[in-house]
């Protein structure tokens, strides 16, 4: 019994660090955003920006939540938006490859 306890115990928390994959970042910050838009290809951003970083995460299946991490993290750095790039890897090991973007302004 004891170890059919433990058994579900090790699934659990192994979904459970799967379910929080971290999202890594390398570039600048700036202060947080209240939106970041979701492109999939740079030539549909009709602003000038600057990229102002790279973002990776584990691939899942759920595009859905794939969007919503990438957007979270990418607001909370000062991104105004990201471009999903890519999907690299195989199998188990899959990313997916992002560029945090910041629009220009006047006088920038």
């Amino acid at each position: 019994m004891k170890t059919l306890k433990l058994h579900h115990l090790i699934i659990a928390f192994s979904l459970f660090l799967a379910a929080c994959s971290p999202i890594t970042y390398v570039g600048d910050t700036y202060s947080a955003t209240p939106k970041a838009d979701v492109y999939y290809d740079a030539k549909d951003v009709k602003q000038d920006y600057k990229v102002i970083g790279h973002l990776s995460m584990d691939f899942t299946n759920n595009s859905d939540r794939i969007k919503s991490k990438l957007s979270e993290k990418a607001k909370s750095l000062g991104a105004d938006g990201i471009i999903i790039l890519q999907t690299t890897g195989h199998d188990d090991k899959e990313t997916v490859k992002a560029d945090a973007i910041k629009y220009n302004t006047k006088g920038n």
